[in-house]
């Protein structure tokens, strides 16, 4: 089963120009607007937040050198792939250094799910590799305009 990122994606899980400073307070913004829109159960918010804040202690899904982050983990309460993204023109948030993420994609995905888990994160990346897909996002005016572009990108004619 091959999930594209406008399947797993919602356009109400997109944030534009969030408020959050830091990488904890930005999983946890994203992981209660899964929750708030339906995608995660409640009682899986606090698991989620905490595998991922552990699965980033253990090696960071932040690529610093264009700005992208992808947080992960595969989680019971999960079925199928549900993802999150935020963008801004300057920084989600920063890593210790200062260094802005000003892209991340949060990925949930269900623990029988393995091959296709590995397979949707290839697949936002090979999206995040292009530079001007990176300034499409980050500059986008609305989740709907984030949603556009991913889909044009997913269809071709990007």
């Amino acid at each position: 089963m091959f999930v594209r990122v406008s399947d797993a994606l919602t356009t109400d899980a997109v944030m534009v120009r969030p408020a959050w400073t830091s990488f904890e307070a930005t999983i946890q913004g994203m992981v209660d607007q899964l929750v708030t829109t339906g995608r995660l159960a409640r009682r899986w918010a606090a698991v989620a937040v905490e595998s991922i804040c552990e699965r980033e202690r253990m090696a960071s899904t932040a690529m610093v050198t264009i700005g992208v982050s992808i947080p992960h983990c595969r989680l019971d309460g999960v079925q199928g792939i549900v993802a999150a993204m935020a963008v801004s023109p300057d920084a989600v948030y920063q890593v210790a250094d200062g260094a802005p993420i000003s892209i991340v994609i949060l990925v949930l995905s269900s623990p029988a799910l393995t091959g296709e888990h590995l397979t949707f994160l290839s697949s936002v990346s090979m999206l995040l590799q292009s530079e001007r897909a990176r300034e499409q996002l980050r500059h986008a005016a609305s989740p709907d305009e984030v949603m556009q572009f991913l889909r044009s990108q997913e269809n071709g004619r990007g």
